[in-house]
């Protein structure tokens, strides 16, 4: 008997290892070549991870973002150019998160929580009535004026990139009522040549230049009477011509030429304001040149006419991210607002924020509500539309050349304890990938345009999501630069299309909802007419 259980119990000892092993194998997983965050040297302080670390070029310009969403081995699905199912958040377990920086752990809780505090998005249809509106006036020539809009946004609108493709798509339908408003510096603008001779000066809102700044968040200075600044229309003539210069102590004359014709305008005050002067007069170039009395500071010009139809004001100021418009004058940018009047007012901000790898996310969110209160104070009858950044990607200097050809996006572990892995230079990101804020950054713009009724387009979403910037370079044409971050002539103009295309499926729909309660009234009130009168009862005897 005891004879036949001795097999019996090696039989079951052979069974039971392999079990116990794998019972035992997570609590050996911190040890083991591949599991947790590596050896006791990773303990070390985050300065000393960084000691010896390769450089990684943290420009935004050189530096770039994303192409799919989950990360996994073998193949990779090549992206859709159409919307896909759109942003996805990563849920993180405890092991994944296990010692993170400070900041990366904010970063994980921002990301985890983002989807539970999220309200509902806002319809086209529903939050831009106000815009629509007009764009059914103009529609049924009811509209004499303009339909107005201003755009304010960084390096992905400078230069009239996209906004000038959108301009041109909404002109096209609606009528071209003048330029709008315009940065008084060389910029290149769509339709208006600029030259300029003598010394002037650039200050940005975008840089270290202390204010005051306007709308434009830009303004140039001369003090020369040899100096002066020349617009010339390349299209049609402008009916009219609006200058808005600053005020102040050491300021002085400036000489305003209308296509020949010229007016003094004094800019001197006691203190420093904000002056304007409108000159109405047919013509195709304007002169702007200082007396030598003082110095002559500009903040915008704007140009119109008088006929129906779109004026798209450009205020994209290089460099500039939402926390830009902080350095905002108030009254100077309330008074902007103001005078434009503007049906819809456009914000593209966001991927600058999104590969600033120190951003406080908190902050962030809290100063760009405040930018948007402050807009809808200003013009409280604007409608408001929001759009999230383009997808782009940042491949780390010491990725190798396999990197190089790659795109995938970042996975939890590497999300949750990417500012450790990228001062390391550690071969996991040697890849193009979209930096961890810059998803975040776009909830943010998600959450505050729904909080404020505003539409939200995304524009990433658009592109085919994650590391679709890396198929839009492959292109042929391509749609974007080779720097992943900066999107081509043609990739804008797509992109501009799309928008518009998707802002006049929501103008049909606003249409359809108008004719709708137009319906309701005649039927309401045909069924009153058609009502029996009511009869007196009979009497009982």
């Amino acid at each position: 008997m005891q004879g036949s259980q001795r097999p019996d119990r090696r039989l079951w000892r052979k069974r039971l290892l392999p079990v116990l092993g794998l019972v035992a194998l997570p609590f050996l997983g911190g040890c083991l070549p591949g599991m947790g965050w590596g050896d006791d040297s990773d303990r070390a302080s985050l300065a000393d991870d960084r000691e010896g670390a390769p450089a990684l070029n943290r420009s935004y310009k050189t530096n770039f973002l994303s192409f799919q969403s989950p990360s996994s081995a073998g193949s990779q699905p090549a992206p859709t150019l159409m919307p896909d199912s759109g942003p996805s958040f990563f849920a993180f377990s405890t092991f994944e998160a296990r010692r993170p920086s400070p900041s990366d752990a904010s970063l994980a809780l921002a990301l985890n929580t983002a989807d539970a505090n999220e309200p509902n998005p806002v319809t086209a249809a529903e939050a831009l009535q106000n815009f629509y509106g007009a764009l059914a006036q103009l529609n049924a020539g009811r509209r004499s004026g303009a339909a107005k809009i201003v755009h304010l946004g960084g390096d992905d609108i400078v230069d009239d990139r996209f906004a000038g493709a959108l301009r041109e798509h909404l002109t096209s339908r609606f009528g071209n009522a003048g330029r709008g408003l315009m940065l008084p510096s060389l910029y290149p603008v769509r339709g208006m040549k600029i030259d300029r001779r003598g010394a002037w000066s650039l200050a940005s809102a975008a840089g270290n230049a202390p204010g005051p700044f306007g709308l434009s968040g830009v303004r140039v200075t001369s003090s020369s009477s040899d100096a002066w600044l020349r617009f010339t229309s390349a299209e049609t003539s402008f009916d009219w011509v609006e200058a808005s210069f600053m005020t102040g102590p050491q300021q002085g004359t400036v000489a305003i030429s209308v296509d020949g014709e010229t007016k003094l305008v004094p800019t001197r005050a006691p203190n420093t304001a904000q002056t304007s002067i409108r000159i109405m007069a047919k013509a195709r170039e304007i002169t702007i040149r200082p007396r030598g009395d003082g110095a002559v500071t500009m903040l915008s010009l704007t140009t119109g006419t008088q006929t129906p139809g779109i004026v798209y004001s450009n205020a994209g100021v290089p460099g500039a991210t939402a926390l830009t418009l902080a350095k905002w004058n108030r009254d100077f940018a309330a008074n902007d607002l103001k005078k434009l009047d503007p049906d819809l007012i456009i914000l593209s901000f966001g991927k600058k924020e999104g590969f600033d790898d120190d951003l406080d996310m908190r902050e962030y969110e809290a100063r760009l509500r405040l930018t948007v209160d402050q807009i809808k104070s200003a013009v409280p009858t604007a409608s408001l539309l929001l759009i999230g950044p383009p997808d782009a990607a940042r491949l780390p200097t010491f990725a190798s050349f396999g990197g190089a050809q790659v795109c995938r996006a970042l996975n939890p572990q590497e999300t949750a304890g990417y500012s450790r892995l990228l001062g390391r230079g550690d071969e996991r990101l040697g890849r193009w990938h979209a930096p961890p804020r810059l998803e975040t950054v776009r909830a943010v713009i998600r959450r505050t345009a729904a909080a404020n009724g505003a539409f939200y387009w995304d524009w990433a979403r658009y592109m085919g999501g994650h590391c679709s910037i890396h198929a839009w370079t492959t292109m042929n044409p391509p749609l974007a630069a080779p720097d992943h971050m900066t999107l081509t002539e043609a990739g804008n103009a797509r992109s501009a299309r799309a928008l518009f295309a998707e802002l006049m499926a929501g103008f049909d729909g606003y249409q359809r909802m108008a004719l709708a309660k137009t319906a309701i009234v005649p039927q309401a009130a045909a069924l009153i007419t058609a009502a029996p009168p009511k009869t007196a009862g009979k009497k009982r005897h």
